[in-house]
């Protein structure tokens, strides 16, 4: 199959099978390896890879003896935390939910402290990119995502109202992200976020902290996801690679 140059192959099989999903129902089986082989011209160990990535994110589900199906609708739309990094945006579409973001400010910025959570020098130009998320129509987050502005500048002319952060940055710069740092804790929502949610001032939110590395090691993004108390489930799906 024609695939984006610089893009690994899975990845763009990945991201086609996502798209696939949403038109596909709940319980439907997908089509078997050797099916999905032919259909992209890829290897099974190709296939395997992008269907493997899906699983993790609770997409598609595999049964022994039988095949891999779409996930059957689950009622949370909490996030979900797994080995695989996809973002809160790719999660919830794969699922079939509609989501939105509106865009609160996409600009630049300079803090040292950001800096330093970036591995930057203290007066280096930083991306502040602030969103609301929403799904099925709900609000699902409050998140401010921090990125290196020398590197990653086509992100303040992108409209992210309708994708993934994390899908751009994997497709316009050709990176692979292995690894996310995360902290959960709780947080006193200041005026702005409250009025966001429709709760008083200071009331408890769940606070997610994020750092994001590339396979070399280096830190892509750093971000803050606040939830809403009626949103403040996350799900932890942690495997063993022994």
């Amino acid at each position: 199959m024609d695939s984006n140059i610089g893009i690994p192959k899975y990845i763009t099989v990945r991201d086609h099978l996502r798209q696939r999903l949403t038109s596909m129902q709940a319980g439907e089986q997908l089509p078997t390896e050797a099916e999905l082989c032919t259909q992209y011209n890829v290897s099974r160990i190709t296939i395997r890879r992008a269907v493997d990535d899906l699983i993790r994110d609770g997409a598609l589900v595999r049964k022994q003896g039988s095949g891999t199906f779409k996930t059957r609708d689950d009622p949370s739309t909490g996030e979900v935390l797994s080995e695989h990094i996809r973002g809160f945006f790719r999660q919830q579409s794969d699922l079939g939910r509609k989501v939105y973001t509106k865009v609160l400010q996409n600009h630049l910025i300079n803090n040292a402290l950001i800096a330093a959570k970036l591995d930057l020098h203290d007066d280096a130009d930083i991306i502040e990119l602030e969103r609301l998320r929403y799904v099925n129509d709900e609000l699902q987050q409050h998140v401010v995502t921090y990125l290196p502005a020398q590197r990653f500048s086509a992100v303040l002319e992108h409209d992210f109202s309708h994708g993934s952060l994390y899908e751009f940055i994997e497709q316009s710069y050709a990176i692979e992200l292995s690894r996310n740092e995360v902290v959960v804790r709780i947080e006193k929502a200041d005026p702005a976020v409250a009025s966001f949610f429709g709760i008083p001032s200071q009331s408890s939110v769940l606070a997610m902290d994020s750092t994001v590395f590339d396979t070399f090691g280096s830190t892509i993004a750093f971000g803050t996801a606040l939830h809403p108390p009626e949103h403040s489930e996350v799900r932890f799906i942690i495997t063993n690679r022994s």
